[in-house]
């Protein structure tokens, strides 16, 4: 698994978690602020950017991912690091929060959901990789995921379509599950997300025992770089109050 450190090797130890489709470079524009208090670890997800996949499609999912993260950060030694992901990176961290109660002292979840609609899924089986991916896209993908060839893009594309279209609902933690994270949550979410709309996260929100919920205003799944100062203020806020730091 490839990843990167920035900020202060001393400060305590965050991990930033990219989407489907991205790699850790999308946190570009965060690394100098959260760097000023916090030591930074950002890591290419199985099958993205620079990070192999020997698993195959088969391995592309939510749980998976997680484990992933979690045994990089045993591999690290971290103590208690904080969380923070956007979409497929705040997903992943439900398997986190179920599977390892005791590792993350805080999860910052940004656009992410526990289950897929079926109007979602209709809407994801009508596509194929070459729509979902259109030709202008392909040398864009292809430039950041290198470490499993030139069709990477192709591979990125069929993972993801076949998880959303046909993921068994295993993917993800039960609401029983659910209920039993006890590190400190905080969701934000925009209310003009396309993918997953707001009654999402408000259910989520009532899983999560003592979480917090933040919706922004005019803001979609993107919302970690469209209202980026915005975002940061409120992680930060919530970081102060709830992990201490």
């Amino acid at each position: 698994m490839f990843y990167e450190e920035h900020g202060r090797p001393e400060g305590p130890p965050m991990m930033l978690l990219h989407g489907f489709s991205g790699t850790g470079r999308v946190w570009q524009e965060h690394l100098a602020a959260l760097g000023a208090t916090y030591r930074l670890l950002v890591p290419d997800l199985r099958g993205h950017g620079r990070t192999d996949n020997p698993g195959g499609l088969a391995a592309m999912n939510h749980r998976q991912f997680g484990r992933d993260i979690i045994a990089l950060c045993r591999e690290l030694a971290l103590e208690r690091p904080i969380f923070v992901g956007h979409s497929t990176g705040a997903m992943l961290q439900l398997e986190i929060g179920v599977e390892a109660p005791e590792l993350p002292r805080a999860l910052v979840l940004s656009a992410g959901t526990y289950f897929y609609g079926e109007e979602l899924r209709a809407w994801w089986r009508s596509r194929t990789p070459e729509t979902h991916v259109p030709p202008e896209r392909r040398a864009v993908l292809q430039a950041v995921h290198t470490a499993q060839g030139p069709d990477q893009w192709r591979l990125l594309a069929e993972a993801f379509l076949a998880l959303h279209r046909h993921a068994p609902e295993e993917d993800f933690p039960d609401a029983e599950e659910l209920r039993g994270i006890r590190a400190p949550t905080l969701i934000i979410h925009g209310d003009r997300d396309w993918f997953f709309p707001v009654a999402v996260p408000v259910a989520l929100y009532g899983l999560i025992p003592g979480s917090e919920l933040c919706i922004l205003p005019n803001a979609g799944h993107g919302h970690v770089h469209s209202h980026a100062e915005w975002w940061r203020s409120i992680v930060l806020d919530f970081l102060r109050r709830r992990a201490g730091t």
